[in-house]
C-alpha cells in the first residue's frame, strides 16, 4: 500500500510528536537519578511513580521505532494505530485541560 508524500509527511510529523511524551517521562527518570546520586543514595530503589515513568518512556521508544518500521514496510494502518496509541494519553491530557 503506497501513500502520497503529504500523508507520509503527516505520519512522520505524528511520529515526531511522540517525542514530547518521551521527553516528559524521561525527565522524571533522569531527575530522580541525578537527585539519587547527588544525595549518595546510589542503591535506593525507585518509587512506583519513577518505575511507571521509565516503563512509559520505554514503551514510547518502542512505539516510535515500530511505527517507523511498519510504515516503511508498507503497513501504514498499523503504524498509525501505534502512533495514535502512543499519543493517546497526551491527547487526553490536552482535551481534559481545555
Amino acid at each position: 500500500m503506497r501513500t502520497g508524500p503529504i500523508f507520509s509527511a503527516v505520519f512522520y510529523l505524528a511520529a515526531a510528536l511522540c517525542l514530547w511524551p518521551l521527553y516528559v517521562h524521561a525527565t522524571h527518570v533522569v531527575g530522580w537519578v541525578q537527585a539519587t546520586f547527588k544525595l549518595d543514595r546510589a542503591f535506593q530503589l525507585p518509587s512506583a511513580a519513577i518505575v511507571t515513568h521509565a516503563l512509559q518512556a520505554g514503551l514510547i521508544m518502542w512505539a516510535i521505532g515500530a511505527s517507523l518500521v511498519l510504515y516503511r514496510k508498507g503497513q501504514p494502518p498499523i503504524a498509525w494505530l501505534i502512533v495514535l496509541l502512543a499519543l493517546a494519553p497526551t491527547l487526553a491530557g490536552f482535551a481534559a485541560a481545555t
